[in-house]
């Protein structure tokens, strides 16, 4: 593209000296660090301000919106205002963000000042070059398949988004699902790629989607193997740089004080203590002072390792714009340095302030380090009665998880053609019968007369039980948790389950929640929701079952704080179960009882460091 005639865009001002990339990069550390944190401010301002808004609509509706009753509030003036809020404020997330980013690069590499809130601005602008469908695709490439696949330029609001754990569950369990699932990362994957320079071709050079995506792929066919071999050292590079910063903020502080904790092991400090600090005995003023020393520990280990992945996505942002700018413009191998001047004073002053802060805390949290770290145990609920340890959905499945202690059993019920309530979780019997009609066509002879085949024991049946079964095997021995499944969750079912049940119950399908509510306020009643807009402390329920990635410590601390208790589902990976059974949550819904039973034992028999450093582990997220 030298031929182009866009060099005229980008005449080099005049700069004492140059310098190579590699110093060029480093000098630009600092101003990168100030847009990185100018950036993360304002989209700070955007996101409260939408919350803000989205929670007054949601409150003239009297209710959040949730997968439970998206329907019927989305075409309400508040579902549909609201719609074009986050359609309008998520676009411009990635403008502050990204596009931002990409123009304090070019403008860095042409040694031109960075004035921050000027790019910032710019980026903005810049969202009316990509209203047509093809910038528009760019956009939402950037918000959610960026994000799936784990590689590219993401902006934060949407970087840890992820495929919730019950659907990627059905789709690796599901042969045709799961090879679906992999073609569509590789078509995504290849887009990525193709079009890899399309924002940089809109933003720098001022062609439309559609041209900069024809050139990206042009140039990518031609240039692909440079571009790999030019962005691969410096990814290994930062890559180590933040193993280096973890191992030594994370694993070396971890193995110091996991040798220290036997001289304190033991040692009680309680509030009267605190109260008569006079009195406190030297293993007391040990404890204290062992406990002050991790929380700073992790809290500055967390600030180095949040410093180090910002400034390493930055320059190779930067590393990638000069990719684009020698493909573009013509290669060249000196750079206008930069200015001498970054305000480093300033910057020092951050630094000593975020010191102080982090002394702050630490102080205040290792000396009330029970009342800051302590919370009440967590219950385990045996999701379809006790997970893969039973027959999902069986009566068996009930007895194993009364054996193990469970909080409760989690089961489904669904209403046969004649009136009768049996267990079972799909629309049809076809998974687990190979019978394909569904439990409201058939009557309950039909249903009984099916021999339910376990995936985990080939060559196992056992009948479809019924909710009085199911209700006889825990009657004063365990809780259960009853959820209306299906078309036949309605009204009906709640009148017939109540006559039955005096426990939990919980559906999909919140006008029967609260129906159940309202008309039987003595029972517990919860609602499942997997998407959420707006506060769901005003949901008419006792229990809000939240997906895992929903549950986020402020909405389970929203929740509690309008008398609700909280539950997530379905728990079923190491990192979630010990997430969750170390967080605000009252319970937790999963198949996997032994692994979260040895992972509560391991909570257990932690030291104070290892507890400090699951609590403050996304501090800085």
């Amino acid at each position: 593209m030298a031929d182009t005639g866009w060099e005229g865009k980008h005449l080099q001002t005049k700069a004492e000296r140059f310098v190579g990339f590699k110093r060029l990069g480093f000098q630009a550390l600092p101003e990168f660090w100030t847009f990185q944190m100018a950036a993360g401010f304002l989209m700070g301002i955007v996101l409260n301000i939408a919350d803000a808004i989205t929670e007054l609509l949601t409150d003239t509706l009297g209710v959040a919106i949730t997968s439970a009753n998206f329907t019927k509030c989305l075409f309400t003036w508040q579902g549909l205002l609201i719609v074009v809020i986050w359609a309008v404020v998520l676009p411009l997330l990635v403008a502050i963000e990204l596009f931002a980013g990409i123009l304090v690069s070019n403008d860095v590499l042409y040694g031109r000042p960075v004035r921050i809130f000027a790019s910032i601005r710019s980026g903005v602008r810049s969202l009316r070059r990509f209203l047509t469908p093809s910038g528009l695709g760019v956009i939402l490439f950037v918000l959610v398949a960026t994000p799936l696949l784990g590689v590219g330029f993401s902006v934060r609001v949407t970087k840890d988004l992820y495929i919730p754990n019950f659907i990627s569950d059905v789709i690796f369990h599901t042969p045709l699902y799961c090879a679906a699932y992999f073609l569509l990362l590789a078509v995504l994957a290849a887009i990525a790629v193709a079009y890899i320079f399309i924002m940089h071709a809109v933003l720098i050079d001022d062609l439309k989607p559609s041209e900069a995506g024809r050139w990206s792929l042009k140039a990518v066919r031609e240039h692909g193997l440079q571009i790999a071999g030019y962005m691969l050292l410096p990814f290994l590079f930062w890559t180590f740089l933040a193993l280096f910063v973890f191992t030594l903020f994370n694993v070396v502080p971890e193995i110091v004080f996991e040798v220290a904790w036997p001289m304190v092991d033991g040692v009680e400090v309680t509030i009267d203590n605190l109260a008569d600090s006079v009195n406190l005995t030297s293993a007391q003023y040990d404890l204290i002072v062992y406990r002050v020393l991790s929380v700073f520990v992790v809290l500055f280990g967390a600030a180095a390792n949040a410093l180090v992945a910002l400034l390493g996505n930055s320059y190779l942002l930067l590393r990638f714009t000069r990719c684009y700018d020698d493909i573009a413009h013509g290669k060249r191998e000196l750079w206008p340095a930069r200015p001498r001047r970054h305000a480093y004073l300033r910057k020092i002053g951050y630094v000593i302030g975020s010191f102080i802060l982090i002394a702050i805390i630490s102080l205040g949290s290792g000396i009330l380090f029970d009342e800051v770290f302590a919370h009440d145990p967590v219950g385990i609920v045996g999701h379809r009665a006790a997970g893969t340890l039973a027959p999902e959905n069986s009566l068996e499945g009930l007895e194993v998880a009364i054996e193990h202690g469970c909080y409760a059993s989690e089961i489904d019920v669904q209403r046969t053609k004649d009136g009768h309530y049996v267990i079972n979780h799909d629309d049809t019997f076809r998974r687990l019968a190979g019978d394909e009609r569904a439990p409201k066509d058939m009557t309950f002879e039909e249903v009984r007369g099916l021999r339910l085949r376990d995936a985990t024991e080939p060559g196992r049946t056992w009948q479809v039980p019924t909710l009085e079964e199911m209700l006889d095997v825990i009657k004063g021995r365990e809780r259960l948790l009853v959820e209306l499944k299906g078309a036949t969750a309605d009204r009906q079912m709640v009148d017939d389950v109540v006559a039955m049940v005096r426990e939990r119950v919980i559906s999909l399908n919140y006008d029967v929640i609260e129906y159940a509510e309202r008309t039987y306020p003595e029972f517990d009643t919860g609602t499942l929701v997997f998407v959420s807009v707006g506060n769901v402390s005003h949901l008419t329920c006792d229990y809000v079952l939240m997906e895992e990635e929903l549950a986020t410590d402020s909405r389970i601390s929203r929740a509690h704080f309008a008398d609700k208790r909280v539950g997530v589902w379905t728990v079923n990976t190491d990192n979630g179960i010990k997430k969750f059974l170390n967080g605000p949550a009252d319970l937790i819904i999963t198949d996997r009882i032994d692994a979260a039973e040895e992972i509560q034992a391991q909570l257990d028999k932690r030291n104070d460091f290892e507890v400090i450093e699951d609590a403050f582990e996304d501090y800085w997220d």
